[in-house]
């Protein structure tokens, strides 16, 4: 007979104040193999117990002093104890004794006089329960030391991830609230943290760039590679191209970021230039989304151009394309994030819905983003969005 460990003994607590009873059930128990520990009164049991305790205890109920429900009940109080299972062990047949002994906390009854057979099945049979029940306690602690280990590393990590989403953040130019061109834009980051980011700068006096990319993919890698070419655009380091020329930036930037030499990562995206003087945005397109031109009758218009996402094939033409631009216009450039929001029911958002609710809102750039936002986390019905929202506004007047 085995305790809760397969290579140890059963230690089993006996408690009985009859000295034969004591003498003839503990010597039963040793030869099957258990280390039995007779114990006379009920406050015995208990001190030996917390002592050292047993796999199982065998208790007498009719004991002076203290009877067995009371030593089963303060057993079952104490934490160390109140697992171990008791087997009440008495001469009292009736049912409201067994209902009592069962109430106290006992698992199991034997009437006096007993077979030994059925003592021992018995003990058998809630031992291996017992040890089961370790068994899965054990487990159980496990799995919780490792949930709190994985807890903390998904606390680490996201906590890089919102690390690196604030950097990307931190290269985006301020919005500008004056002067011929203003700008705002809003970035918000899945919780997967994904590959956009968005700029805008003079390159002189008379032209103004404006772009947003959106690298492939989530993580870390993605939002490396988008800095990097964050970074190319706004410091103009593409020798052979002419910043001014939407078309030779996308075709030098298909050259310098090649995606079988950036892990297999690619990007979209749109990119424009507004010539202030004679009212001439020149822009090209990645794979992007077309951006949006809101003339001052909030009147919508598709800045689409002909082009390949950037970094999958050497020999990409990349077509540009020109628009006059109204007084008083509005340029929103954005990702597929901004409009691909899964509803309640399934169905994916689409463009067409994010272009009508976005005529519907006054004109104000910092009212339009934020609502535009809370629009679509109210649609999706959660407040972190699969995909980067991303969104670049510049009023044009």
């Amino acid at each position: 007979m085995r305790s809760t460990s397969a290579d140890n003994p059963a230690n089993v607590l006996l408690v009985d104040d009859t000295p034969a009873n004591l003498q003839v059930l503990g010597g039963m128990l040793k030869e099957q193999g258990c280390i039995v520990r007779p114990v006379p009164s009920g406050k015995l049991a208990i001190r030996f117990a917390e002592a050292d305790p047993p796999d199982i205890i065998l208790l007498d109920i009719m004991m002076p002093e203290m009877d067995g429900y009371e030593v089963c009940r303060r057993l079952k109080q104490m934490e160390r104890l109140k697992n171990i299972p008791v087997i009440f062990i008495s001469a009292l047949h009736e049912t409201v004794d067994k209902v009592k002994a069962f109430s106290a906390g006992g698992v199991d009854y034997i009437s006096k006089p007993f077979q030994f057979e059925e003592v021992e099945a018995r003990v058998r049979t809630h031992l291996n329960i017992r040890r089961l029940q370790v068994q899965l306690e054990n487990q159980n602690q496990q799995l919780s030391e490792l949930n709190q280990a994985l807890r903390a590393s998904q606390d680490a990590l996201e906590s890089e991830l919102a690390y690196a989403a604030s950097y990307v953040a931190s290269l985006i130019p301020p919005p500008i609230r004056e002067g011929a061109i203003q700008t705002n834009w809003l970035y918000i980051p899945s919780t997967q943290l994904g590959g956009d980011s968005l700029g805008y700068h003079w390159i002189d006096d008379s032209h103004f760039a404006l772009y947003l990319l959106d690298v492939s993919g989530h993580g870390v890698g993605p939002a490396l590679l988008s800095v990097s070419v964050l970074n190319t655009i706004r410091t103009q380091c593409l020798p052979d191209a002419d910043f001014r020329c939407p078309d030779q930036v996308l075709t030098a930037l298909n050259t310098r970021f090649r995606a079988n030499e950036q892990y297999d990562l690619y990007f979209t995206i749109w990119y424009g230039v507004f010539n202030r003087k004679d009212r001439i945005l020149r822009y090209a397109n990645g794979g992007h989304p077309p951006a949006l031109l809101f003339d001052g009758s909030q009147q919508a218009t598709d800045l689409d151009a002909e082009g390949m996402p950037v970094g999958f094939f050497p020999e990409v033409e990349y077509i540009p394309a020109t628009v006059q631009i109204p007084h008083t216009s509005r340029v929103y450039v954005f990702s597929d994030g901004c409009y691909e929001i899964r509803m309640a029911g399934g169905e994916v958002k689409t463009r067409e819905e994010m272009i009508q609710y976005l005529s519907s809102l006054p004109s104000d750039q910092h009212v339009q983003l934020d609502a535009l936002y809370q629009h679509s986390v109210s649609t999706q019905g959660d407040k972190h969005l699969d995909d980067d929202f991303s969104i670049l506004c510049a009023t044009l007047p």
